[in-house]
């Protein structure tokens, strides 16, 4: 059976509690004995070397050699011990617990492990099952040698013996694990609670991110986590809310770079159908000989001519473009004289300027003095045709092209400014979009394919500038951007 993460950590929990449990019970009652029998050992100790003052300065009445039975007999019973008097040999010459006629019946003592011990090292111990009573003693023994008086019977005593029940410690100790194993059983319940809230506290969020998790599987891109906590599970939300905006957002921009594909697979259709259609239609109609007049066939080769030249530029642009926004067009930046590269745009210029009767004039063309920049000529060229371009094709009869640069302390502005129809306000933060044109019909009159600005903005931005344009209808708009100086 699969058990939930809850489950788990409850039976990970309760297990663990088990396990400290009994190994707490064990270790406390091993030391618990431990202590107890060394007290216990330290008391018969005490009574030993009691018992050994007594033996030595006290004097007995004997008969026949026999130690007086009842004396030390009743210090036995006063004391609820059992005492033992073993001579080197072994022989007990004295048993509390056994008549003095029986004496003759117990076994020789002298392998006794606390007897050995005691004839060893002075003193001795042991615990075990008695055969003589029939119950575990605890033994402690010790060797001892009396006065010279002492003769007989009392001059053979070499090892006094004490022994007591052990089942009154056993007993204490039983009632000790007992008592550690109830409060084992309660903290048992108490954790095994405790433990429940807990997984139940932190398997809550995990349960709504699984949930928000599915939401997002269904395609719910508006799911969201919401949680209060502060803790290691609130940061992994966060990172989840963070990852599940990002993904909303990439999701929107896959949507939105949908939409642009399909928007300029149809652009780009429509923009190549459209030259085609009338290079294909004139030279049909030059193929058939339907047109005679030799001025007609000129204009019709003319205008295939413009008709081709317009498709290349729009194929020349639509490479361009796509290499830019590829990354596959890598820019060289290089330091060049800004007044003289203006100059020459200027210059390259004024045909188009003269056949559409528009003025072209550099504004700083009075001063010499080298002033560096830092860009790919190469593409600012692109930007440069591009706009002053369009200043002048869009520009009015009689009008003016203005292309000059302001200086700041470590940049240069760039702007090319007209007197053409300006751009309605509402058109302005579309007109670099690709394909997107204010008046499609004079666009399309003049030759131009929908992508110079595009590419304009893509090759600004890549200089790390940004391309503005400040416009006001009647009055014409003014194109500029910043690049660098040294």
């Amino acid at each position: 059976m699969k058990l939930s993460l809850r489950q788990r950590l409850i039976v990970t929990h309760l297990f663990l509690l088990v396990v400290v449990t009994v190994a707490a019970g064990l270790i406390i009652t091993y030391e618990l004995q431990r202590y107890y029998k060394s007290r216990l050992f330290a008391q018969l100790k005490t009574q030993l070397d009691g018992l050994e003052y007594f033996l030595g300065t006290t004097s007995f009445s004997f008969d026949h050699d026999r130690l007086n039975y009842e004396q030390l007999a009743g210090f036995a019973r006063a004391s609820q011990m059992r005492l033992t008097l073993i001579d080197s040999a072994g022989i007990v010459l004295f048993e509390s617990n056994v008549a003095p006629d029986s004496l003759r019946f117990i076994e020789n003592h002298l392998h006794r492990p606390e007897v050995q011990m005691a004839l060893q090292e002075g003193l001795g111990r042991d615990e075990r099952l008695s055969a003589t009573v029939n119950q575990r003693l605890f033994y402690a023994a010790k060797r001892i040698k009396l006065p010279t008086k002492h003769s007989g019977f009392l001059a053979r005593l070499q090892v006094i013996r004490l022994a007591i029940p052990l089942a009154d410690v056993e007993g204490a100790l039983q009632e000790m694990r007992w008592s550690i194993f109830a409060g084992g059983g309660l903290a048992l319940l108490i954790i095994g609670f405790i433990s429940f809230m807990v997984s139940s506290r932190l398997t809550t969020p995990i349960r709504e991110l699984a949930k928000v998790a599915e939401s997002v599987k269904r395609g719910d891109t508006e799911a969201h986590f919401k949680h209060d906590a502060d803790d290691e599970l609130g940061e992994l939300a966060d990172l989840l809310n963070e990852m599940l905006t990002k993904l909303r957002e990439d999701w929107e921009k896959i949507q939105r770079l949908e939409t642009m594909r399909s928007q300029f697979l149809g652009n780009v259709s429509h923009e190549l159908r459209t030259p085609i259609f009338a290079v294909q239609g004139y030279l049909e109609t030059l193929m058939e000989s339907k047109v005679e007049n030799p001025r007609l066939q000129k204009d019709f080769i003319e205008k295939a001519h413009r008709q081709a030249a317009r498709l290349n530029n729009l194929l020349a642009d639509l490479i361009d473009i796509s290499r830019i926004e590829s990354g596959e067009m890598k820019m060289s930046f290089r330091y060049f004289d800004l007044r003289e590269w203006l100059m020459r745009q200027v210059a390259e210029m004024q045909t188009v300027a003269h056949e559409y009767n528009v003025v072209l004039a550099l504004t700083n063309s009075e001063s010499n003095r080298i002033l560096s920049v830092l860009g790919d000529r190469e593409r600012l060229t692109q930007v440069m045709t591009n706009l002053v371009n369009n200043a002048i094709k869009y520009n009015v009869p009689g009008g003016k092209v203005e292309v000059g640069y302001r200086e700041s302390h470590d940049h240069v502005e760039i702007f090319v400014a007209d007197t053409g129809r300006g751009i309605p306000a509402e058109h302005l933060p579309r007109i670099f979009e690709r394909f997107y044109r204010v008046d499609k019909e004079r666009s399309r009159a003049v030759g131009g394919t929908g992508l110079g600005l595009a590419i304009v903005k893509h090759i600004v931005e890549a200089h790390d500038s940004e391309i503005k344009v400040q416009s006001e209808i009647g009055k014409g708009s003014i194109f500029s951007f910043v690049l660098k100086k040294k």
